[in-house]
């Protein structure tokens, strides 16, 4: 409501009859705009957030509860993401330690992880069925970690490191 009171103008009323005026002048006015042009409301912005992105938000939420309940080593990083924004990270592994990726996909299709350099770790095929997938990577410094979906892929991703 205080969207619409700030774009509101009374043209017509005076210092001396705004408390008067105001809650006429308002609701006409606010009932000739809302049917001569369209503005935009709070219920437009819940409509567009609400049922769409609520599978997205319950399946970062799912897929992210499901790497936590792994048990793991000390937590080097870790998140969650939506599959079409990908995972993309580049942590600095210490020469000689070994560490445990974990990742899953929720949602429909797979997705492809890849890890530079090859002799820290493998690429590998992760499928959107919320199977945990693990692979070890080997310290050799800076590692570039990506994740991203094939062609049609939906759903969200979730990750972590740990050190062994």
């Amino acid at each position: 409501m205080s969207r619409a009171l700030n774009r509101l103008t009374v043209p017509a009323c005076t210092a001396a009859a705004v408390s008067i005026l105001l809650l006429s002048s308002c609701s006409q006015n606010s009932g000739d705009r809302a049917t001569t042009k369209p503005t935009p409301s709070g219920a437009g912005i819940v409509s567009a957030s609400g049922p769409s992105a609520a599978p997205d938000s319950q399946l970062l939420k799912r897929a992210a509860s499901v790497v936590a309940s792994v048990p793991g080593g000390a937590l080097l990083e870790g998140g969650s993401e939506r599959v079409g924004d990908g995972i993309h990270t580049r942590p600095v592994l210490r020469e000689g330690k070994t560490y445990r990726l974990l990742l899953i996909c929720v949602g429909q299709g797979r997705a492809l992880l890849t890890v530079i350099p090859k002799k820290s770790g493998a690429d590998a095929v992760v499928p959107c069925d919320q199977a945990v997938v693990q692979q070890r990577i080997h310290g050799h410094g800076p590692v570039q970690i990506d994740v991203v979906g094939s062609k049609a892929t939906t759903g969200a991703l979730a990750w972590r490191i740990n050190e062994l």
